[in-house]
């Protein structure tokens, strides 16, 4: 069946493009999916957030361990191992919707957050047909991590802190090292830590060699601007 067909590779020409219509459309319905997330976990109280926030979070576990089964009943190991930033998220969710931990949940707002809307604007599974196993699920469990993060907002679960910007930096170094170390050694790109890929901002560092990776610093300075001026504001 097509659809499970993973013998597909870039440049086969079956695949959509980057905000195509295709492409634009699945946007458009992780935006839905997204807002009403957010939207409910405005409405609900306490434990209706938490509830939502266990469903989300074990919804997208779940989706990425079936994910995982069908890969590796494809044979499809070790060109698709958990090992990129927003699989590693996919396993923080539960844990922070069930302990509520501080790092955990600056953590999958400074990094996870926008990885994962990176990923959704900038997909790296585009070569398969839109109607594909890869495409539905990576859609699906990115739009999750980023419904998850937004619906901690309103009701207060999350509040961002920049003063905790250091101690998530330290802990995405120690979860990037080893996966550097495996990407050397197998040439593999987890994380993007062994070239940039096309078409994303961080091909525009691709002129530095195997020092593209210095590029996320200022990325992540963009992004972090927007992200924390909103809190920076003191409380009452």
């Amino acid at each position: 069946m097509s659809f499970f067909d993973f013998s597909i590779r870039p440049g086969d020409g079956r695949g959509f493009g980057l905000f195509s219509p295709a492409h634009l459309a699945a946007l458009l319905l992780c935006a839905a999916g997204i807002a009403a997330a957010c939207l409910a976990a405005r409405r609900l109280g306490a434990a209706g957030r938490r509830r939502l926030s266990l469903g989300i979070a074990w919804s997208a576990l779940s989706l990425e361990l079936l994910r995982a089964l069908v890969l590796a009943l494809a044979g499809e190991y070790p060109d698709h191992l958990p090992l990129h930033l927003c699989s590693l998220a996919v396993f923080l969710l539960p844990l922070h919707a069930g302990k509520r931990g501080r790092l955990t949940g600056q953590f999958l707002y400074a990094f996870c957050l926008p990885g994962a809307a990176a990923a959704l604007l900038l997909p790296d599974w585009r070569y398969y047909p839109l109607f594909h196993f890869m495409p539905l699920c990576g859609f699906t469990l990115h739009a999750l991590t980023v419904a998850y993060v937004l619906a901690q907002l309103p009701g207060g679960e999350l509040r961002p802190e920049a003063a905790r910007l250091p101690a998530c930096l330290a802990l995405m170094l120690a979860l990037a090292a080893p996966v550097y170390l495996f990407d050397r050694l197998t040439g593999s790109n987890y994380m993007f830590l062994n070239w940039p890929p096309a078409d994303t901002p961080l091909a525009w560092f691709a002129p530095w060699g195997r020092l593209f990776v210095l590029g996320y610093l200022p990325l992540a300075a963009a992004l972090w601007l927007p992200m924390y001026l909103p809190f920076l504001r003191k409380k009452d």
